[in-house]
């Protein structure tokens, strides 16, 4: 068998809250011996932030996978976390921890300042 297609609800949850979930459903593939496996999303309701990142992390970012994953019936709420954790995944962390106190006079002034922080 080359690939197997997985309802990743009826494996985990209709939603995925966790990122210890992961490395559950990690295991579970690499125990299927399967060069690719599709996870199917479409039962899917709801979904972390923090759930998909580490999915990303685990299943799409790694290129050391020995299990190839595609991903099939992404609902587009889903799909719009998935490119927003795509799009943080290579910024640079920031590493300004000097602990300076910054004084601000005003509304506008500190518009400006959180406007040059990073999220």
């Amino acid at each position: 068998m080359d690939k197997i297609t997985i309802d990743i609800s009826a494996i985990i949850s209709q939603d995925l809250k966790s990122r210890v979930v992961v490395r559950d459903f990690e295991l579970y593939i690499k125990n299927l011996h399967v060069p690719v496996v599709i996870v199917d999303f479409r039962n899917v309701k709801f979904a972390t932030r923090s759930f998909i990142d580490e999915f990303y992390n685990t299943f799409l970012k790694s290129e050391n996978a020995e299990t190839k994953v595609e991903l099939e019936n992404i609902p587009s709420d889903l799909q719009a976390i998935f490119e927003a954790v795509k799009l943080t995944q290579n910024r640079p962390k920031s590493k300004d921890n000097t602990g300076a106190v910054v004084y601000l006079d005003n509304i506008s002034d500190i518009k400006k300042f959180f406007s040059t922080l990073a999220l």
